[in-house]
């Protein structure tokens, strides 16, 4: 027996899945989130909230490579205001920082490697130099004399992926719910969802934005990247900037908090947390900033970024006439903005931004099946 019919049930409360709710839900009927958050952390909340296009190039292919940096670029230049709207409707901070970000070398190897990402995002338009490592010390002097050299991407910025959860839920009015939905089936032209207790919700559309493992779509097309993270105990000020090195990056957030990530494991399930990985990220830190040497660790954590084979996410409709928006990998929180309008566009049937048509066709689940 059906508990409830929606006209929209998005699954997966992560940022994407919340989003793309508050989107929704002036236009779109009755929307509704359903979430296993008490069985499957999100991983929004284990992420850092770095907005860094330029660092996140990899080599997919160059159309590839271009089409993920030109989207995450597009979604980079709407935070601003994405992030001042959300705090005028809410009165939370979301701590967006638009301070830049410095990828920093110990070595003349590593800094070639800079070099050579500078090369790649400056010929797409980017905006990013190559420093000195006095330089670098005279934006960031806590940082070791033995860094000889860096990428400043200064238009890069960051956000708090918690405070930014907390103030997206607080501007639904529609049904949040704590269940695991483990079936969808098509009934007509409606959706039968059935969670892992057995209950029954119904949907008009659904949307899944759920994360790594949450078995509604295939491993081969979304799959766990375990990470670990931890943060510590800093007086502001010390470090002003996000700054990404090949062994941690460091994200300081309001109330003296930095963080400090990430492992990567790929295939990994599970949340234990790895104190060796923990270590090294900490060693790792304090080579970059020696002053966090003692610093008092807060917390420590992991989670599981929904990778895809190609490294870009999946945006569009699955050939159930499900729509999807996932795996977004490490980039989650940077897509959102772009992520939400493309897919509220989608699913509303209206004409995207031209900035996100070329987008939607290169991020759609149909090249993901074809493998």
């Amino acid at each position: 027996m059906t508990v409830k019919n929606f006209d929209i049930a998005i699954i997966g409360g992560g940022v994407i899945g919340l989003a793309l709710a508050r989107a929704l839900q002036d236009s779109a009927g009755s929307v509704a989130v359903i979430d296993a958050a008490q069985e499957i952390p999100p991983a929004s909340f284990a992420a850092a909230g770095m907005l860094s296009p330029s660092f996140e190039i990899a080599e997919r292919g160059a159309a590839m490579a271009e089409q993920l940096y030109r989207f995450g670029a597009y979604s980079l230049s709407l935070w601003a205001d994405y992030a001042r709207g959300l705090e005028d409707e809410t009165g939370l901070s979301v701590d967006y920082r638009a301070d830049g970000t410095l990828g920093v070398a110990q070595s003349n190897e590593e800094l070639d490697a800079w070099k050579e990402q500078a090369h790649r995002v400056s010929s797409m338009g980017g905006n990013v130099s190559l420093i000195s490592g006095e330089e670098c010390r005279a934006l960031e002097p806590a940082l070791s004399p033995n860094i000889v050299g860096a990428m400043l991407a200064p238009s890069d910025a960051q956000v708090d992926p918690r405070r930014l959860t907390d103030a997206l839920s607080k501007t639904l009015w529609g049904d949040q719910v704590n269940a695991r939905i483990t079936e969808i089936t098509k009934c007509g032209d409606a959706y039968r969802l059935v969670t892992s207790d057995g209950t029954e919700y119904g949907a008009g559309r659904v949307v899944i934005a759920g994360g790594a493992i949450s078995g509604l779509v295939s491993r081969e097309m979304v799959f766990p990247v375990k990470g670990e993270a931890t943060a510590l105990h800093f007086a502001e000020g010390t470090v002003k900037r996000v700054i990404r090195s090949d062994g941690a990056y460091l994200c300081p957030k309001a109330g003296g908090r930095l963080v400090i990530g990430a492992s990567e494991t790929r295939g990994r399930d599970d949340f234990e947390i790895d104190a060796a990985a923990i270590t090294a990220l900490k060693r790792n830190a304090a080579a970059l900033v020696p002053v966090l040497t003692d610093s008092r660790e807060l917390e420590r954590w992991s989670g599981l970024r929904p990778g895809t084979p190609d490294g870009a996410p999946i945006l569009g409709k699955d050939e159930s006439g499900c729509f999807l928006a996932l795996g977004h990998y490490r980039n989650g929180i940077l897509h959102t903005p772009a992520a939400t309008e493309a897919m509220a566009a989608l699913i509303l049937g209206i004409e995207p931004a031209a900035e996100l048509k070329a987008a939607l066709a290169a991020f759609g689940p149909a090249r993901l099946a074809q493998r």
